[in-house]
């Protein structure tokens, strides 16, 4: 791929590959799926497809953010992005003043603003706005474009990889948990931004050093899943992670905008550096006699759904087998299978698996990245399981108030903003966290909820009778 870098895209988010990586001998060539960044010509074709059919271009956009664009921001993005190619100098100036006016209002923290994990190694700018579906336009156009408004070459797919042809089935096996050695594992969503919060979750990860058994990213590696993003946004800040702790890695719809072969690289980097790390494909299972925990693939083949006829064949097997040995099922997902709101129960619970997790009701715990919000959700009519939605790692997400009317019962909901309010610092994004399981030798679980600056927010006992009744909240301390 044609690489089209210059100084000015670094302080936009771009990096080129690092070098060094250390890849096993027996994994199979990947082609560079990067997708490209968007070029002069292809800014062009945009420009020309705004013009004709302004519509149809604010749709793909607004469908690809998640996220409103009005017109004006849409043009003055144009004009940015076309002063990157033709004078970088004047689009530096501006983002610099952009900067200083920033820091000159209410962007900056409190002198006394602090809490115990803050380090000088990681600075905190709440000014900085990348990322931010409407604050950022001009960076996504400029890294998601492409795809999004179907200008320039699309992004090759890396090949699939099944469980058919591995020894292992893509299950692998998790450590008993002993009586006061429970199994820890780490759960977080959409942490691949590089920013500071999610550079302090991983501060939090990697200071549990041994006592974390494993850590699963649900993905999100923005803006594309690009080589340079993996490299700088997962690679870097969780490499401190790997020497204790085996750490797994989802597909999601960013990773698939550069057709999913960085991801798979990363895969390969880990798996080839140590043993501690086996993942081989985009899903998997690791089982224990009480427990087991099953990443899907909600992005390859569709965005959110899961309706393959050889994974859902694979998920029934695991599925089964667990309800057999009497486990707590546990399913990680990127996509969710449902929101916050009563209308947003997704296709993936209504459709794709039904059969599994509706009518056999062999799910006990369904977590969940890609969402806006960390929530604990009770079971309901026609969803027989817990939902924990993690909300966001590391993407800057709008703040949100817990829903009117939910679609299943709502035991915790993240609603505080991103900075406590006495601050009066960016109150419009919500806050950052990640989630922590602990599987105990007598069966039971433990969930907790952890904000970006380690402040504990809610914390549940997941409990069952027997092996053939439902997983049930035994208890629940929502921190105010």
């Amino acid at each position: 791929m044609e690489s089209r870098w210059n100084p000015l895209y670094e302080s936009l988010g771009y990096r080129p590959p690092a070098s060094g990586r250390v890849v096993p001998a027996e994994a199979p060539p990947l082609d560079d799926t990067d997708l490209p960044l968007l070029g002069p010509e292809e800014l062009e074709a945009l420009k020309s497809a705004f013009l004709r059919e302004p519509e149809d271009v604010l749709r793909w956009t607004e469908n690809g953010l998640g996220a409103r664009v009005t017109v004006g921001a849409f043009v003055e993005a144009l004009r940015e992005l076309e002063l990157l190619f033709t004078d970088p100098g004047q689009l530096q100036e501006q983002l610099d003043a952009t900067e200083r006016h920033a820091r000159q209002g209410t962007g900056g923290l409190p002198a006394d603003f602090t809490f115990p994990l803050r380090t000088e190694e990681i600075p905190i700018d709440p000014t900085r706005t990348r990322f931010e579906p409407q604050a950022d336009l001009r960076g996504w156009l400029l890294f998601s474009g492409p795809v999004w408004l179907e200008q320039g070459a699309a992004a090759r797919q890396a090949p699939f990889r099944w469980h058919f042809g591995a020894k292992s089935r893509f299950v692998y096996p998790l450590r008993e948990p002993e009586p006061g050695h429970p199994v820890e594992v780490a759960l977080f969503g959409d942490f691949g931004t590089g920013e500071y919060a999610s550079r302090y979750i991983a501060r939090q990860l990697v200071m549990r050093g041994e006592r974390l058994d494993c850590a699963v990213h649900l993905g999100g590696v923005f803006y594309s899943g690009r080589q340079g993003e993996f490299d700088a946004h997962m690679a870097e800040p969780l490499e401190p992670l790997l020497g204790t702790t085996a750490l797994l890695t989802l597909n999601a719809p960013p990773e698939m905008r550069s057709g999913a072969g960085a991801y798979f690289r990363y895969l390969d980097e880990r798996r080839g550096a140590s043993s501690r790390h086996p993942q081989e494909g985009s899903y998997f299972c690791l089982a224990a006699e009480r427990f087991q925990l099953i990443g899907l693939d909600t992005a390859w083949f569709e965005a959110g759904r899961h309706r393959e006829p050889a994974l859902l064949q694979w998920l029934e097997q695991r599925l089964s087998e667990g309800r057999r040995r009497g486990a707590m099922n546990i399913l990680v997902s990127h996509a969710a299978p449902y929101g916050p709101d009563a209308e947003r129960l997704a296709p993936l619970v209504t459709e794709d698996l039904r059969t599994l997790v509706v009518e056999r009701e062999w799910v006990d715990l369904w977590c969940w990245g890609g969402a806006q919000a960390g929530a604990l959700y009770d079971r309901a009519p026609g969803l027989p399981f817990l939902g924990a939605s993690l909300g966001h790692g590391g993407f800057p997400s709008e703040r949100r108030d817990a829903p009117e009317y939910p679609v299943a019962p709502v035991r915790f909901f993240e609603s505080r903003p991103r900075f406590p309010e006495w601050t009066g610092v960016r109150q419009d994004r919500g806050n950052h966290g990640h989630a922590t399981l602990w599987l105990h030798a007598d069966g039971q679980a433990s969930l907790r909820y952890t904000d970006w600056m380690g402040q504990v927010r809610c914390e549940a006992t997941l409990s069952r009778r027997g092996s053939k009744e439902p997983v049930t909240l035994k208890t629940l301390d929502v921190r105010e």
